[in-house]
């Protein structure tokens, strides 16, 4: 009936002979299985979460995911919840748990022999602060500690106002809530904590500028972390380039400078694939 509602066969006899020729080769059941094929094809993994972790912290650079008061702690789960599953959590990093369960997504409390797995997001109390603390854990636990990468962890005398940045740290139980265990593929991948250092660049020549929205970022000899460091631009500096491409985990700008040499700089975060998942400034 829809097939003819729909207007797509006119004819006398057609939409009787579409429809039989769905039904005799099972069609309809091709389609589904097409359909779930393909959303396990594109299924998120614990991977690609923890790779993005592990090259925030490499970066030195953290997530404002919300705009407000720098990069708190609780902006890394909150952005990473929102840019791979599209999921808006409120409150602040004691309140997370309550959040996610209210959106569907799993939420595991502490428990004897119950561990965190790598892309698992923490939540734990601190002695003295309502808004807890938060935090990616970036490798499956062994029931002692907790391999994380955290955000306002440094201790600075204005966190409340600026935050801190994106760091590695391993912790133990103490405080520890619960965590989020997100819809992701757990098949165990390790993810190397080490810089990328692959010296393969997509690259493509294009002009344009980009300004810098973070305190700082390093010039570098090539596209990796682990490149020789030749200087760097400031926030609110502009730098013109003329090619732009990915490597690493990162999104690269370059161009040539007074020495004659290619300096590159890293200006974001990509996938594996290139595309972008967020930028450090304003790219034009």
């Amino acid at each position: 009936h829809a097939i003819k509602d729909a207007g797509y066969a006119t004819a006398s006899g057609y939409a009787e002979l579409l429809i039989q020729l769905i039904e005799e080769n099972d069609l309809q059941k091709w389609d589904e299985e097409v359909l779930i094929n393909q959303k396990e094809e594109t299924m998120t993994s614990a991977k690609e979460i923890v790779q993005y972790c592990v090259d925030l912290a490499n970066s030195g650079m953290g997530v404002d995911k919300d705009g407000a008061y720098g990069t708190q702690c609780a902006d890394l789960p909150c952005f990473i919840v929102k840019n791979w599953f599209g999921i808006d959590l409120w409150g602040n990093a004691i309140d997370l748990l309550d959040s996610a369960k209210a959106q569907g997504l799993e939420v595991i409390y502490n428990a004897p022999d119950v561990n965190p797995k790598a892309s698992d997001l923490f939540v734990m109390e601190v002695a003295g602060s309502p808004y807890g603390h938060t935090g990616a854990v970036i490798e499956d636990s062994d029931g002692y500690t907790i391999k994380t990468v955290e955000q306002n962890i440094d201790g600075n005398w204005d966190s409340l106002q600026v935050g801190g940045p994106a760091r590695f740290n391993t912790r133990d139980f103490t405080g520890v809530i619960g965590w989020i265990r997100l819809p992701v593929d757990h098949t165990h991948q390790t993810v190397d904590t080490a810089p990328q250092t692959s010296d393969t660049i997509v690259e493509t020549p294009k002009s344009g500028t980009f300004t810098l929205d973070v305190a700082e970022i390093n010039i570098r000899r090539w596209p990796s972390l682990a490149s020789e460091v030749v200087g760097s631009y400031k926030q609110g500096d502009t730098v013109s380039f003329d090619s732009e491409g990915y490597a690493n985990g990162y999104y690269w700008i370059s161009y040539v400078g007074g020495s004659g040499k290619r300096n590159y700089l890293a200006i974001g975060q990509t996938d594996k694939d290139g595309n972008i998942i967020s930028l450090w400034g304003k790219l034009n």
